[in-house]
C-alpha cells in the first residue's frame, strides 16, 4: 500500500494500490493500531494515516459496470508501534519491512524494565542494544546458540554500522534535546530532533535486518521452553566474552529484565537460577 496525498488531511489521489479489503481491517489489530473517527483525517495530526477501505458487500452491478463503495478511514499508530510496512506518515512514523526479529524487539522492548536494562547495558558496558535483542530472539524462538567465532564475525558487522551511522544519530538527537539551543525556535529543534529520531530508528531496523541475515537458521520448534530460556542466557554469556566482560550482579539483574519479558510464562525463580542471581527473601516466600 502507498500512501499518495502529500499531507495528512489532503483528499489523497485514489490509487488500486491504496484499496484495502475490510476484512483485512483485522491484520492492523496485530501492528497496534486503531481507527479514528472520519471528523479526524481533516485535522493534521502527525500519526494518522488515511486509507481507502473496500467493502466486497457494497459492490453493485449496473448498467454502466459495477459501482464500488469505498470508506475513507483513519488509523492511528502509537509512538510505541513503529512496524509500519504499509506507507508512511508524514512526521513521526516511517514505514519497515516487518520480520519476526523486528517484532519480537518491539514486544520485548515495551516490557517492564527492558528499555532500562537495554540502556543500562548500553551505557555501562558498550552493549550494542540490537545485538542484546538478536541474542534473545535466537534463543527464545528456538535456533542454535551462537558460538563466539560465530558472534565475533557477525559483530565485525554491525560494530561499523553503529559507529558510523547509530551512534552519531544518537548523538545528534541527544545534543537537540539536552542543549539549549537559544537562537532558535524551540517548535524547530523539536521538529528537527523527531526527524533524527525517526532516523535513528529507521538505521536501527536496517541493522536488525542485517543482523538476521548474517545468521537465522531454522528453529527448533519442539525445543522446551526451558532450553530456549538457557539458549538465550548463554547467547548473551557469549556477547559478554567478545566484549571482554566479566558479567556482575548488575549485569545479571539487566539480563533478568530481558529474560522475564522474553519469557513471560516461566516462573520468577526459574529465570533468577538461569541468569545466576541469588533470590530475594520476598521470591523464597510461598504464594497465597
Amino acid at each position: 500500500m502507498r500512501l499518495s496525498g502529500d499531507d495528512v488531511g489532503d483528499e489523497p489521489a485514489f490509487q488500486p494500490c491504496n484499496l484495502v479489503l475490510q476484512a483485512e481491517l483485522a491484520l492492523f489489530q496485530a501492528l497496534q493500531l486503531e481507527l479514528v473517527e472520519r471528523r479526524l483525517l481533516d485535522q493534521p495530526l502527525d500519526d494518522v494515516v488515511e486509507v481507502t477501505v473496500l467493502d466486497p458487500q457494497g459492490l453493485e452491478l449496473g448498467l454502466d459496470g459495477p459501482e464500488v463503495h469505498v470508506q475513507r478511514i483513519g488509523i492511528v499508530a502509537h509512538q510505541r508501534c513503529a512496524v509500519y510496512p504499509f506507507g508512511r506518515s508524514k512526521g513521526s512514523m516511517s514505514d519497515f519491512l516487518p520480520h519476526p526479529f523486528w517484532n519480537f524487539s518491539l514486544e520485548i522492548y515495551s516490557g517492564e524494565g527492558v528499555a532500562e536494562a537495554c540502556l543500562d547495558l548500553q551505557d555501562r558496558r558498550g552493549c550494542d542494544v540490537n545485538v542484546l535483542l538478536f541474542c534473545c530472539w535466537l534463543g527464545a524462538s528456538g535456533r542454535p546458540t551462537l558460538t563466539a567465532d560465530r558472534l565475533r564475525a557477525i559483530l565485525k558487522v554491525s560494530d561499523v554500522w553503529q559507529a558510523e551511522i547509530v551512534r552519531p544519530l544518537r548523538q545528534v538527537r541527544r545534543l537537540l534535546r539536552d542543549k539549549p539551543w537559544h537562537e532558535a525556535l524551540p517548535e524547530t529543534v523539536d521538529a528537527a530532533r523527531r526527524r533524527v529520531a525517526d532516523a535513528e530508528l529507521a538505521a536501527e531496523h536496517a541493522e536488525q535486518l542485517a543482523l538476521a541475515g548474517l545468521y537465522s537458521p531454522l528453529p527448533d520448534r519442539d525445543r522446551p521452553v526451558e532450553k530456549r530460556l538457557r539458549a538465550a542466557v548463554g547467547n548473551l554469556g557469549v556477547y559478554a566474552v567478545c566484549l571482554g566482560v566479566t558479567p556482575d550482579d548488575a549485569d545479571r539483574a539487566d539480563v533478568r529484565a530481558l529474560m522475564t519479558a522474553a519469557f513471560p510464562g516461566l516462573p520468577a525463580d526459574e529465570i533468577i537460577r538461569a541468569v545466576g542471581l541469588a533470590p530475594s527473601r520476598s521470591e523464597h516466600l510461598p504464594s497465597v
